[in-house]
């Protein structure tokens, strides 16, 4: 044990001042020697320092010691008190307290709170401490950990006497609150722990799952802590020593966390990982990149590693606690073979060496699928024989014929991707099976657009499939296109396969999509699949983002651009296996990525593909047989006289062929009566008289802003910084410019929510601050750059794309989404006088994902050598 310095020594005289200087000294002296010690000792450090600093003001005042009592509860009770965790007390007293103790605790509190403590109190008689306890199961569960500190120490056992008797709360209903708990906790985080900002305390496998078991372990079996619970049978020494290595662990890091982020935080935000990384001794850490850090990458597979160990060991504790403490006198049991049988609805081997034949193993998952209405998990002894059984493995599962069977046989019933496949990765099968599954446990993806590790995510993926087979009628509209492909495939577990391998080379450097491919074929040919499969498996594989950038990245609408994508898919066979993964890729990505918006593009890029497949790539319409349609379907809705009908010709001549190319025949229709109608002559006060439509009609999922204006230099990037004041995304931007010096402009735009706009309120506002911009020339105010912004490198990804145009030029540019990213883009493109066309535009996590249509001033491609000034241009721009 390290000697504190002087300077945290406290005694009874200190003012304010130098109360406030020794707690700064001993958090100091605690980070800096937090590697000389165990942390257990170094948060017990810090209890008993306040121990002393809490006592020291109680004495001074002169409390009635025979009938009043300070105590600790809480995580200061527990005596692991972290850096900004609340220091929580309980005052307790007899019977009514006099006014002269009422005025000293009153003083006693005042004084903690000007010495900055964060103090969670509550004052109260004994009488009123059991009923807040009978009331309250929180209350209840902070006072099981009530330590006695000064005054009277029989209120301490007097309450522990009435927590651990019935009267205030019976071991079952008690079991049942802390049960109850933990579910509702783990379902707000999805299940998993394996988020890229975990919570330290309340995810799955956290902290507080440790603290559930104590808990219950205190009230039923009256025992101090968890290392007694080794005598009643329920921990093994091996699973006690490693629950405490994990926990320990997680210590370490809350402790680091508390001391980066400078406040109370459980949630390991990006912007904290690495320094907490380089507090926890992992090394030193740069701006997250591309490929991340190695310092951090080390220290989060430790934490999931150590959650996913503490989950599991909740998981069996829990059990073996629920059978002691509400035992099934009756249990209904369902043989299954000699070796498996249902016991009240969990599967239970028979024999404790069943696993020495290690096909036995995936046996069990198969079974959970083939009796999946009878099943809703495994026994506490079954999970500690896999835990043991997984240690003791020499090689990898799929080394046996018969597993490789099995396997197949999970992937090919209707219910194997249903609880038998989340079993498998909660409970580290498939790392056993799988060798590149095991690379990828707790992997990191290193943006805010991956929500998840690379197996949460994966095994999001195949779960979203499976999502497929259900009712269509109980699905999201969105998915009902996708429930019906994949319930008509023949083969579903090529799918399936795909979606196994379709991330699992990210982390080795490369495309992780060739890489994918690669592995896929190796595994289809290990597994005695058809070279069929294989074809269509890897091909998945190393296309799986095909359909998403093309919906996104490029216009869907474009004939050329669509012969080019069916060419590449090739099939309808491969078009359904495609559509069917991307959908469950992105949904798996980020709870908050999938929209309306990309269902319909999606969608659409399905059928319009499907017609092209069907009827052959020669029948795809040309770019002048569409426009003729349009105009046709549009004049049709327009339903004009022959006067009308001629203004309507005049004016379509004047418009560029692309406003006819990019828009519906109904969107033609409407805004071509707008522009007819408007009056463009500037006023006095309206320099410009802007016509701009907002749709309030939900069509494809998006709204729509139409602008039609005299073109001026720096309108584009106006009319979107506006829509981003506004907190409104642009999803796609069209830009077309007349023959006599106007543009007309259209935005595909979601509102803050991710929804088209729908509020007439809201629609009004957006048109007068889009008429205040444009027209009268308001300023906008300056976007707040986000925080979590400032770890991630804002160097720009410049790549030309293949253009069959002759005349444009397709660049993507992918930068952090700032207040002024656009801005720079487009004084990029100003200063090579350079003409916009058309953008598309995406937001990713922390990155903005942008395609431009460009020419240069003579109305061609861009050259080599324009190209390359272009790159130069952007980086300098971007990067200031």
């Amino acid at each position: 044990m390290l000697s504190q310095p002087g300077s945290t020594d406290l005694r009874p005289d200190m003012s304010t001042a130098e109360l406030k200087q020794a707690i700064k000294s001993l958090d100091q002296f605690l980070q800096d020697n937090i590697f000389q010690s165990a942390i257990n000792d170094t948060l017990n450090k810090r209890s008993q320092f306040f121990d002393t600093l809490l006592c020291q003001r109680w004495q001074s005042l002169g409390l009635d010691d025979r009938h009043i009592s300070l105590n600790a509860v809480g995580g200061y009770g527990r005596q692991t008190l972290h850096p900004f965790s609340d220091i929580d007390i309980c005052i307790i007293h007899d019977g009514e307290l006099s006014a002269n103790d009422g005025a000293k605790v009153s003083e006693f509190l005042t004084q903690l709170w000007d010495i900055g403590l964060d103090l969670g109190h509550a004052v109260r008689s004994l009488k009123d401490t059991f009923q807040a306890c009978k009331d309250d199961v929180t209350i209840a569960t902070s006072l099981l950990e009530i330590r006695h500190l000064y005054g009277n120490s029989d209120h301490q056992q007097q309450v522990l006497t009435a927590l651990y008797g019935q009267d205030l709360w019976q071991s079952q209903a008690f079991f049942n609150a802390k049960l109850s708990e933990q579910q509702e906790r783990h379902a707000k985080a999805q299940g998993t722990a394996f988020s890229i900002e975990p919570n330290l305390k309340t995810s799955p496998g956290g902290i507080r799952d440790i603290q559930t078991l104590t808990w219950v372990a205190r009230k039923h079996f009256g025992v101090a802590n968890m290392q007694s619970l080794r005598r009643f049978g329920f921990l093994t020494n091996d699973e006690y020593a490693e629950l405490m290595e994990c926990q320990n662990f997680l210590f370490r890091v809350r402790f680091a966390l508390h001391q980066a982020a400078q406040r109370s935080e459980n949630r390991l935000l990006l912007q904290y990982q690495a320094e907490v990384a380089k507090l926890m001794g992992f090394g030193d850490s740069v701006s997250i990149g591309e490929s991340g850090s190695i310092a951090i990458e080390k220290m989060m597979r430790q934490l999931f590693r150590a959650m996913k160990r503490i989950g599991e060991l909740n998981k069996i504790l829990m059990a073996y606690f629920q059978r002691e403490i509400i035992p099934e006198l009756n249990p209904v049991i369902i043989a299954i073979n000699d070796n498996f049988e249902i016991v009240d609805q969990y599967i239970h081997v028979r024999d404790e060496t069943v696993f020495i034949d290690r096909t036995q193993i995936m046996a069990l998952f198969e079974f959970i699928a083939i009796h999946h209405d009878k099943i809703i998990g495994i026994t506490a002894e079954t999970l500690r024989l896999l835990r043991q059984v997984r240690r003791r493995l020499m090689g990898d599962l799929q080394d046996f014929q018969r597993c490789r069977e099995q396997f197949k046989a999970i992937f090919a019933h209707p219910e194997g991707m249903g609880l038998a496949i989340t079993l498998m990765h909660q409970h580290g099968i498939l790392a056993s099976y799988l060798p590149q599954w095991r690379e990828v446990v707790g992997q990191m993806q290193f943006d805010l657009f991956h929500a998840y590790t690379v197996d949460e995510h994966t095994h999001k993926v195949l779960k979203n499939i499976y999502a497929y087979s259900k009712n269509i009628k109980s699905l999201d509209k969105d998915l009902a296109l996708a429930a019906d492909i994949y319930q008509k495939m023949s083969n579903k577990s090529n799918l399936l396969f795909a979606a196994l391998f379709h991330d699992l080379a990210k982390g080795r450097g490369g495309d992780h999509s060739e890489l994918g491919a690669v592995d896929a074929s190796m595994f289809a040919k290990f597994h005695g699949l058809k070279a069929s499969q294989e074809a269509l498996i890897c091909w998945l594989v190393e296309n799986h983002l095909l359909m998403s950038i093309t919906s996104q990245r490029m216009d869907i609408y474009d004939p050329d651009v669509i012969n080019t994508f069916a060419k590449k898919v090739g099939t309808l066979t491969r078009l359904d296996a495609l559509y069917c993964l991307t959908i469950a890729d992105i949904q798996a990505t980020n709870d908050d990525l999938w929209n309306d918006w990309k269902a319909s593009l999606l969608q659409d890029l399905y059928f319009i593909t499907r017609k092209a497949l069907r009827g052959g790539f020669e029948n795809v319409l040309q770019i002048r047989t569409l426009v003729r349609e349009h105009k046709q379907e549009a004049l049709n809705l327009l339903n004009c006289d022959t006067d009308t009908t001629n203004d309507i010709k005049t004016l379509w001549k004047r418009l560029p062929i692309a406003f006819f190319s990019n828009a519906e025949a109904d969107d033609i229709a409407r805004y071509t009566q707008a522009m007819l109608q408007h009056n463009p002559v500037p006023t006095e006060d309206n320099q410009f008289n802007t016509l701009i439509l907002l749709d309030d009609a939900i069509v494809k999922g998006c709204s729509d802003v139409f602008v039609y204006t005299k073109d001026r230099p720096g309108l584009f990037v106006k009319l979107f910084n506006t829509l981003a004041a506004l907190r409104i995304s642009v999803k796609q931007a069209q830009i077309a410019r007349t023959k006599d010096g106007y543009v007309v402009e259209s935005f595909k735009v979601l509102d803050f929510d991710e929804k088209p706009i729908t509020s007439a309120q809201r629609r009004k506002q957006v048109l007068n601050k889009l008429h205040q911009v444009l027209d009268k020339g308001l300023a906008l105010p300056k976007k707040r750059a986000s925080r979590r912004h400032q770890s991630f490198d804002n160097h720009p990804t410049i790549e030309f794309l293949h253009s069959r145009k002759s005349t444009r030029s397709l660049v993507n540019v992918s930068a952090l989404d700032t207040s002024d990213f656009m801005e720079q883009i487009a004084s990029a493109f100003r200063l090579l006088e350079l003409n916009i066309h058309s953008a598309t535009i995406s937001t990713v996590g922390e990155r903005a994902d942008n395609v431009f249509s460009l020419s240069n001033k003579e109305d061609k491609q861009l050259t080599a050598e324009e190209q390359q000034q272009l790159s130069v241009a952007l980086v300098s721009s971007i990067t200031g």
